[in-house]
């Protein structure tokens, strides 16, 4: 009955944490996964067992898997092609790992940054109301991330790594356990080859979602200092008002150096990641072009994943460039016409600061933004389009 009672405690707990539409819930639901595999986000220590058996078998089954395909069992163009997609996947995946073990110290400054942030917007106590319904929006965009990627993986992608099927996906599974027609070998091959791509989704699929709660809770938070300084204009008209005036504006001026610290830690902390992203994701999707139509849906879930991906990242820093865009705009139309010199010499520096360009940059090149996306998808249609031809 104790045991049974723990459960219903725990179970309560959860729902309790899923209802609650908090940073330090949002913080929680990404971190669950990590928590459990020992590198929890808030933490700066980490479990090395994980980190040994994840990066053994990427080496051994994507490194030497590839390695030992293309070098004896590759012959014609589809083979490279399909292998060069796994040699892709071990690049990203080895770019993410890479991310967490050595940029722990700044995402965990960046989280202490944004939970101050967003406990200035709850003590502000102006747009509560919108405040939750910007982080019940991120919650329910981080849920159905992780929803669609895990059925992905799980419902089509695994079942057919799992058959070992080396023509499948040109990779030669197991290397040096081969016969894999008998037993036990094939039962412990299908056991590495699941339990790496287990790895994989853990640590590529929480690299995604914890990208996605803090460009997404910092455009959120953009977007509310936008509302709180337009309600400066309706204090400017009662002249009584204007000490509060000037306590809500000192609150919007550090909230802002606030959120521009964010958003700078941002762009270091994900320029090189999203780089490599970004090119191994678009070498992907040219490469799937040349295949057969059996063999594209055999790789449908990457390519899935990989389409969606390059959308997300497009799409919020499409939508924190927006964000931006619109504070600036409501610095100008806050009514400090009507304020003392003191106050309007604030609001210049702020204006200032906030018509610089808020973006977010792929390897310190490439604009991360909806324009990017529209011209590597038309890039790539048009490359593959006249190699085809």
């Amino acid at each position: 009955m104790e045991c049974f009672g723990s459960i219903q405690e725990a179970v309560r707990r959860v729902r309790l944490r899923l209802r609650a539409d908090t940073f330090d819930g949002l913080v929680w639901l990404v971190n669950i996964t990590p928590s459990i595999a020992g590198f929890d986000i808030t933490r700066k220590r980490i479990a090395k067992p994980f980190w040994i058996l994840h990066l053994s078998l990427l080496t051994y089954v994507y490194g030497v898997g590839s390695f030992v395909y293309q070098a004896k069992h590759a012959e014609v163009a589809s083979d490279f092609i399909k292998s060069f997609v796994n040699v892709s996947i071990l690049v990203l995946t080895a770019n993410n790992s890479y991310w967490w073990l050595m940029q722990r110290d700044l995402l965990q400054k960046v989280l202490r940054k944004a939970k101050e942030s967003d406990n200035c917007t709850i003590n502000a106590g102006l747009c509560v109301d919108k405040h939750k319904r910007l982080l019940y929006l991120i919650k329910c965009i981080l849920i159905s991330f992780y929803g669609f990627n895990l059925g992905n993986e799980f419902t089509t992608y695994l079942p057919k790594r799992a058959d070992l099927n080396e023509s499948t996906f040109s990779m030669t599974p197991c290397v040096g356990i081969e016969p894999l027609t008998t037993s036990p070998k094939r039962e412990i091959c299908i056991a590495l080859v699941s339990i790496q791509e287990l790895t994989i989704v853990i640590v590529v699929l929480n690299f995604q979602t914890t990208m996605v709660l803090l460009i997404a809770h910092t455009s959120a938070m953009y977007l509310l200092l936008s509302d709180e300084i337009i309600t400066l204009n309706t204090l400017l008209t009662d002249p009584s008002k204007y000490d509060l005036v000037k306590e809500r504006l000192a609150d919007i001026l550090y909230r802002h150096a606030l959120t521009l610290d964010i958003t700078s830690d941002l762009r270091a902390l994900y320029n090189m990641p999203m780089g490599i992203n970004f090119g191994s994701n678009a070498v992907c999707i040219c490469f799937f072009f040349f295949l057969s139509l059996e063999e594209y849906l055999n790789f449908m879930p990457i390519m899935t994943y990989c389409f969606f991906v390059f959308f997300l990242y497009c799409f919020l820093g499409q939508r924190l460039t927006n964000a931006a865009e619109v504070f600036s705009c409501a610095v100008y139309s806050c009514g400090w016409e009507m304020m003392n010199m003191k106050e309007q010499r604030a609001i210049f520096t702020m204006l200032v600061q906030s018509q610089k360009e808020v973006d977010l940059l792929a390897a310190d090149l490439i604009p991360v933004n909806m324009r990017t996306f529209a011209s590597t998808c038309q890039a790539i249609y048009k490359f593959t389009t006249v190699v085809k031809l």
